[in-house]
């Protein structure tokens, strides 16, 4: 009987050491879950971070050829109503001061 009883002892105390190992194994997965979760998710917040900046990048680079085609527009333009302006101020003046007056040109 005491026999019996020994062996029973021996099989609880095998099979509470079965579960102990069993519930440190599921808090180790659980935990690395945990960690490969996070991982993955501060790759992708990575990833993300690194496809802005592209765009950021592409999006300033096409803006700064859009100013400068504008500016040389500009510059074009300036040039030649500066141009103009040279070469028809006295007529420009001399018809201004003729309408002023009534005088005709």
């Amino acid at each position: 009987m005491e026999d019996m009883i020994a062996r029973i002892v021996e099989m609880d105390k095998k099979a509470r050491e079965m579960t102990d190992e069993a519930v440190k194994n599921k808090l180790d997965y659980e935990q690395r879950i945990i960690q490969t979760k996070e991982k993955i998710k501060n790759d992708y917040l990575e990833r993300a971070k690194q496809r802005i900046e592209v765009n950021r990048q592409s999006a300033q680079k096409k803006a700064d050829d859009q100013l400068r085609l504008i500016m040389e527009k500009n510059s074009a333009v300036v040039q030649r109503l500066e141009e103009s302006c040279a070469q028809n101020s006295e007529r420009w003046a001399d018809e201004i001061f003729a309408r002023v007056v009534g005088a005709d040109a």
